[in-house]
């Protein structure tokens, strides 16, 4: 039996094809619903999974650990699976995007991924967070630029927890040493106006993983959070050919 986990499941009658969902850190189910929607209206079952330590308080993000990141999207995994859809695809943003590599380079049986903004390259003052998460737990997140900078609504904490930032660069540091593992046909598709985490990391990724089947897409307008930015209008032609053409063979 499938061990549960919270999430939004999008089941139309005789889809073939299921995909998995997977949003960005102190963020929501909500960040990925758009795509989920538009999955919906072409006959593509979702689920978009509630990663641990999210949905919920950012006393609870505290207390996770990447393994407790990992093993949530693995058991969402496992639900699309129980659907016996004839195709599964892996669809990630930003940390989302961390863990979709991290599942397509250990996990058999997934026939595509796409992946927007992934966040696996992370620097800055990031890298002395083994030292502030020591002396703050958490910091203040001003969230008045969403509604000015995304025209879809979405929920995020508004105060990170240093442990949690510390957790995911811990995770994306395993993500990068194993990106040679994954060979699943993968479409990058990066914001190039991203001001959350610098615009190359859709480049490492497409350079660094061993899949043959792979493209890269930037798009210079869009934000960070492409499927709540208008760009989302030019990035999710992209995804549906990508899973058309795989789902042809």
């Amino acid at each position: 039996m499938t061990p549960q986990v919270d999430g939004i499941i999008r089941q139309p009658d005789g889809a073939n094809v299921a995909f998995l969902l997977i949003h960005g850190f102190g963020a929501d189910v909500d960040e990925l619903a758009s795509l989920g929607i538009e999955l919906e209206r072409r006959g593509i079952a979702s689920f978009a999974v509630s990663v641990a330590g999210h949905g919920t308080s950012p006393e609870d993000l505290a207390s996770k650990t990447k393994q407790d990141f990992y093993e949530s999207v693995l058991t969402g995994l496992d639900l699309i699976r129980s659907w016996n859809s004839k195709y599964i695809f892996i669809a990630g943003l930003s940390m989302g995007g961390a863990l979709t590599l991290h599942l397509a380079a250990q996990e058999k049986g997934i026939d595509g991924i796409v992946v927007f903004s992934p966040a696996v390259k992370m620097g800055g003052i990031l890298r002395l967070l083994p030292i502030l998460k020591r002396i703050k737990k958490f910091q203040n997140v001003d969230l008045s630029y969403i509604p000015k900078m995304y025209d879809l609504p979405r929920k995020k904490y508004n105060r990170d927890s240093l442990n949690a930032a510390h957790e995911l660069m811990k995770l994306t540091s395993e993500v990068r040493k194993n990106l040679d593992k994954v060979t699943v046909p993968t479409l990058v598709i990066q914001s190039g106006a991203d001001k959350t985490i610098d615009s190359s990391n859709g480049k490492y990724v497409y350079d660094s993983i061993n899949s043959t089947d792979k493209t890269l897409h930037v798009i210079e307008g869009a934000e960070h959070v492409i499927t709540c930015h208008p760009t989302r209008h030019e990035a999710y032609p992209l995804v549906y050919k990508f899973i058309e053409r795989l789902t042809r063979k």
